[in-house]
């Protein structure tokens, strides 16, 4: 293949086939003939095919060595990433790739809470020490001190804790009570600043870098959250498989959109290139409706027993082709305790499934041929959209964004969002994965954070009453997929 065309689809993480490939090397500039293309694409292609070629033929001139009548059947892909042209890897069919699979962090089989008074205490001393430790990472933090000593001090400070309140005083300042294991204080930020235009939310941990005054208030100069540090490289796997995304089936539900789930099974059983390279299909909860979550449910059911919702369920994924591995983990509507973190589906339930399906719980951190991946349902982005301005179910990524700042997936304890007080606090994102996946407001979405590629996977179910009364329009029945050997992603529709 021409070296510039190479280096052209490495820039843009693309795929390629052979028939496109050729046809392009032959144009007198394939480089120009390539960004052409792109540019009247409405979506960037996870494999640039011959197809694609032939949609925007009236910009481009076919080379006169190369009949459009005689393109060869498209076979395995060039995958395209950003290494030199001697590291090329083909996408390999699905079929032809070993599972690999490995649970990081799960809540499964590891629930120790009673709900008791210690148990709470616990929860939130290890959430402050967890997040404290990466806070402390930050070079703004070097030094911080406890808030007990902070108060003694009449130079600046800096220290590290939770926010226990947030209110708003008679002039339109805002005031947080900040603590940690020593002492509660009081940290002003003045109305007008930037500081004030990026709301705090009550329960997550921040450091503080400001100076004390005479009255006991910490003036903030700066507040320093873990963030995701830098960014990074995607790191792209020899095998070229690809991994779909989907949410919120909604099984028994009459807003449950069948006949286009049926088109993506479809889809996912025919001759496609991209079809073929997926090996896994990631269900982020709310997989059937369930029974009893909301009052008079049962008027908006096709199926009224949830055991029969999973069976319909596993019978739509057992449609799937036989190399494709499915990941499920539960949502809100699913059959298990609604307290976050949730463990897996109940063993009674599994047994419906054929082997092909695993089963994990909510969040869930996994690797796939290395690759970092944290599952979330997303119940907290009710809480987000709720508490900080600007945040909207239409775009759940700008929330997703906001998790990762904070490094935590749900740091409101006591709103929208049940929260079982674990000893540990598994909605800590401890360690920056490579992919972050969440579903829950059916909407779909892509994007990428500081080297994390996020993705908000579609809904399989119509407007629902409940949608239509807060004026909420659902983007259903699109799938995002995304390949591990390039990090491209794609999203399609049925």
């Amino acid at each position: 293949m021409h070296e510039r065309l190479l280096d052209a689809l490495a820039k843009r993480g693309a795929l390629a086939d052979p028939a496109a490939a050729e046809y392009l090397a032959r144009s007198p500039d394939p480089v120009e003939a390539l960004e052409r293309v792109f540019a009247k694409l409405d979506i960037m292609p996870l494999v640039l095919t011959m197809d694609d070629i032939l949609r925007v033929q009236g910009a481009l001139r076919p080379p006169a060595a190369i009949a459009t009548t005689a393109i060869p059947a498209l076979s395995s892909a060039i995958a395209v990433a950003s290494v030199p042209p001697t590291k090329l890897r083909t996408v390999a069919r699905a079929d032809d790739v070993a599972v690999d699979f490995s649970v990081v962090r799960d809540i499964t089989g590891k629930s120790t809470c009673e709900g008791t008074l210690g148990d709470f205490s616990r929860y939130f001393a290890n959430r402050l020490e967890a997040i404290g430790k990466l806070l402390r990472a930050r070079r703004e933090l070097v030094g911080a001190t406890d808030i007990a000593r902070a108060r003694r001090l009449t130079r600046e400070v800096r220290f590290i804790g939770m926010v226990a309140d947030v209110r708003t005083s008679r002039k339109g300042d805002r005031i947080l009570e900040v603590e940690d294991a020593t002492d509660t204080v009081p940290v002003f930020i003045a109305q007008g600043t930037d500081l004030f235009r990026d709301p705090v939310l009550p329960d997550e941990v921040i450091g503080v870098i400001g100076r004390p005054t005479e009255k006991g208030l910490v003036i903030a100069e700066q507040i320093v959250r873990p963030d995701v540090l830098t960014g990074r490289a995607f790191p792209t796997t020899k095998e070229g498989v690809s991994v779909a995304f989907v949410s919120d089936i909604h099984v028994g539900s009459k807003t449950f959109l069948g006949e286009r789930w049926e088109a993506f099974s479809r889809w996912m059983n025919a001759d496609d290139a991209v079809a073929k390279s997926i090996k896994y299909l990631v269900c982020a909860g709310d997989v059937v409706d369930g029974i009893g979550v909301y009052p008079r449910q049962e008027e908006e059911l096709t199926i009224d027993d949830v055991y029969a919702q999973y069976e319909e369920l596993a019978r739509l994924l057992a449609a799937m082709p036989d190399h494709v591995n499915v990941i499920v983990l539960p949502g809100n509507h699913d059959a298990v305790r609604p307290a976050e973190p949730q463990p897996a589906l109940p063993q009674n339930v599994q047994n419906l499934f054929d082997s092909n399906t695993k089963f994990v719980g909510n969040p869930c951190a996994f690797t796939l041929h290395g690759v970092r991946i944290l599952a979330y349902h997303g119940r907290s982005m009710d809480d987000f959209v709720y508490s900080l301005p600007g945040m909207s179910y239409a775009r759940p990524i700008d929330t997703m964004r906001e998790m990762l700042r904070r490094r935590h997936l749900a740091p409101v304890y006591g709103g929208k969002t049940p929260i079982a007080p674990e000893a540990e606090d598994h909605l800590v994102i401890d360690e920056v994965p490579d992919v972050f996946v969440a579903g829950h407001v059916h909407a779909v979405g892509m994007d990428e954070y500081k080297g994390v590629k996020m993705i908000n996977a579609s809904a399989w179910q119509s407007q629902t009453v409940y949608q239509k009364m807060h004026n909420i329009e659902p983007t259903p029945a699109r799938v995002p997929i995304l390949s591990l050997g390039t990090g491209r992603g794609v999203i399609k529709e049925f």
